[in-house]
């Protein structure tokens, strides 16, 4: 069994209840509430820790899309570009079309959200001659901003009994700590009891940005059961009670969607 890695050894010294071990393909991994790795990332240093060795990588896109047919060229020539280097569609859409918005405005209309093996694959996918040669298919289809994030190593949910797995995104600016830490304090019991996964968690500094601008915003991505799991959580009274805490203390923009069923 490995040693838990520094930021565990830190929450589990002054947030006893902070941790929780679980094991991920065959290694012994700490899976944190929400609440409280979301608050050590966005104030302390340590993030390198929360990933693993064999971490996946995701190659997550904002879009506004000006041009519908030049994209569709586009995305038409890419599936044996992802196929050649091990890259695999989770998320495809936008708000109103397969994602819903739970709170703040997302300044781009569309996502895209595809897992590699590691974030190394995802900028050799993006840097290959295969995927340098698609490119100019889309030139004028829109703005784009595109981001390599490394994973936490925590495995995903996969489909139970034909109910399709949910993501959520969560994009997080910290705008009041003492509030924030308010947030967390009143939240934790309804997130630690909450079945979400946080399968990336990055700060702006250890994004890998592959186009576009670098975002404001730490990301944290989560895999739920279901998207009733999700709006089970989000309707909970103990956690409505806490949005206003979250609101004064971090400026958030949630939006979720379910993974497509294999066509």
């Amino acid at each position: 069994m490995r040693k838990m890695g520094l930021l565990a050894r830190v929450l589990d010294a002054i947030i006893p209840w902070s941790g929780k071990i679980l094991s991920v393909r065959g290694v012994m991994k700490t899976k944190f509430s929400t609440a409280v790795l979301t608050f050590f990332v966005l104030c302390s240093p340590l993030m390198d820790v929360v990933r693993a060795e064999d971490s996946p990588g995701f190659l997550f896109v904002n879009a506004t899309v000006t041009d519908t047919q030049k994209l569709g060229a586009y995305g038409a020539a890419l599936p044996p570009v992802y196929a050649k280097y091990g890259g695999r569609y989770l998320i495809f859409g936008g708000v109103g079309r397969g994602i819903t918005a739970l709170a703040g405005s997302l300044q781009h209309e569309s996502v895209i959200f595809a897992e590699f093996d590691s974030l190394a694959d995802v900028e050799k996918f993006w840097w290959s001659d295969e995927y340098r040669a698609v490119v100019p298919l889309r030139d004028g289809a829109g703005q784009f901003d595109v981001l390599g994030l490394s994973g936490t190593g925590i495995e995903p949910y996969s489909a139970q009994n034909d109910v399709q797995p949910a993501y959520m995104f969560t994009y997080i600016k910290m705008i009041n700590r003492d509030k924030a830490m308010e947030y967390m304090a009143a939240a934790q019991d309804t997130i630690s009891s909450s079945p979400g996964r946080i399968i990336a968690l990055v700060r702006p500094e250890d994004m890998s940005v592959l186009e576009g601008s670098t975002p404001e915003f730490t990301i944290e991505i989560s895999s739920w059961p279901s998207l009733a799991a999700i709006d089970a959580f989000m309707s909970d009274p103990m956690y409505q009670a806490a949005i206003p805490l979250r609101d004064a203390g971090m400026e958030v923009i949630v939006l979720t969607a379910e993974l497509p069923k294999p066509r």
